[in-house]
């Protein structure tokens, strides 16, 4: 009986003592985790006590290693410091490591006790196999209580994943891994006694100092304000010509009776001589009349300003000129005239461009204006009434095709 129960006795004790050392181990394998940076996601207990594999030692590389640093080793209450960042991860042909990089962003990662004013995300490096990415923030505490201790930033775990490559365009995806980084203390200093209530900066600027830069600010109000209207009004006075002169020209404009209706118009005019001629025959008043209205067909033809003048309140038409009224409504009277000359529709008819019937058009006109100013102007005048009124058809055929081409298109045909 008594032997029996010390047999039991050593059992439990051989029992309680691997249980005892399987516990240590686990317990080691966990610590030494912690200081690599890597920690696995709680599981089931490994059975027999082994210990967790770590992902470098069966990968055969690390998959990510980060670092933190920062701009100084202590730091005062209210003063902004940066602390940095770094890590590198894996991303090779066999395997990628892909970070949890949501919760590392300013918006979203808290470092408590420290303020975070801001931060920045610098661009991704690549050397080799590995990918370097980088976070930058600013903190500050603003304690009375961190006055003269060591205050830790909090730690700071990483989750990460590794998709291995299974075949040419598969890949697995692994389960979630962590890396955790340390604590890292600084010392903080003290500008203000240890028990000040409020340690916050005060405004250094004084009543009188306020009321200056108010009397200043005003000041420069009134000044902008009474340059801005001097300039307003120089503005004006610089842009009032500009606005009479296009009043004008758009006067002109309105009242500026069009080619198409000139050449409508000295068309009749020469109809009605030819037909005033063929009764009376031509005379000097018929061969003048007939002359203006073929210069300004002539004009027209190879776009050559005409000279308009409204009609005088007399309606008196001056000699050498041509009453034209054009409107629907309202109808512009107006007397037109041109100094076109043979000479001119020959520099006209050598320009290149026009085709064969537009020249023989402008030839038509070029005798049919040297027939008539020789039959006006010669000392001994020549009227062959079959000359004149071969001149007279012709000018009405050309005036047809010019009033055509312009209310078509409204471009002259000789610029063509």
């Amino acid at each position: 009986m008594t032997g029996a129960w010390v047999q039991r006795c050593r059992g439990a004790g051989v029992l309680g003592a691997g249980v005892l050392g399987a516990w240590v181990l686990g317990a080691a394998v966990t610590l030494g985790a912690q200081h690599e940076g890597h920690q696995m996601p709680p599981a089931r207990p490994a059975a027999k006590g082994e210990p967790t594999p770590q992902p470098a030692k069966v990968l055969g590389w690390e998959p990510i290693r980060c670092w933190r640093q920062t701009s100084a080793g202590a730091i005062t209450i209210g003063e902004t410091f940066t602390v940095v960042l770094t890590c590198a991860v894996y991303e090779g042909e066999n395997a990628q490591v892909i970070p949890d990089e949501s919760r590392l962003g300013v918006a979203s990662i808290q470092m408590a006790p420290f303020e975070i004013l801001g931060g920045s995300h610098p661009p991704d490096v690549r050397r080799g196999a590995r990918r370097f990415f980088q976070y930058d923030y600013q903190l500050r505490i603003i304690s009375r209580d961190a006055i003269g201790h060591d205050i830790n930033v909090p730690p700071l775990p990483i989750s990460y994943r590794i998709h291995s490559r299974v075949g040419a365009a598969a890949s697995l995806e692994g389960r979630d891994l962590s890396y955790v980084m340390p604590m890292m203390p600084l010392k903080v200093l003290s500008l203000v006694p240890v028990d000040a209530a409020d340690i916050r900066d005060a405004s250094e600027a004084s009543l009188g100092a306020v009321e200056s830069l108010r009397f200043r600010s005003s000041l420069f109000r009134v000044l902008t304000l009474t340059f801005a209207s001097l300039a307003a009004v120089m503005a004006v006075l610089a842009l009032l010509p500009l606005a009479r002169s296009r009043v004008t020209t758009g006067d002109d404009k309105r009242g500026r009776i069009p080619d198409r209706a000139i050449v409508d118009a000295a068309s009749e005019d020469l109809r009605a001589l030819q037909s005033r001629a063929t009764a009376d025959g031509w005379n000097e008043e018929t061969v003048a009349r007939a002359l203006a209205s073929m210069r300004l067909i002539a004009a027209a033809a190879i776009d050559q300003p005409i000279s308009q003048k409204l009609l005088g309140v007399d309606g008196v038409v001056p000699d050498g000129r041509l009453l034209v009224r054009h409107g629907i409504l309202r109808k512009t009277g107006a007397t037109v005239s041109s100094a076109a000359t043979a000479d001119d529709v020959g520099r006209a008819e050598s320009r290149n461009g026009a085709s064969a019937t537009r020249q023989q058009q402008l030839e038509g006109l070029r005798s049919g204006l040297l027939a008539l100013t020789t039959a006006l102007y010669r000392q001994e005048p020549i009227r062959d009434p079959s000359a004149l009124d071969e001149a007279v058809r012709q000018a009405i055929a050309v005036a047809a095709d010019v009033a055509k081409e312009r209310r078509s298109w409204g471009v002259p045909w000789a610029r063509r």
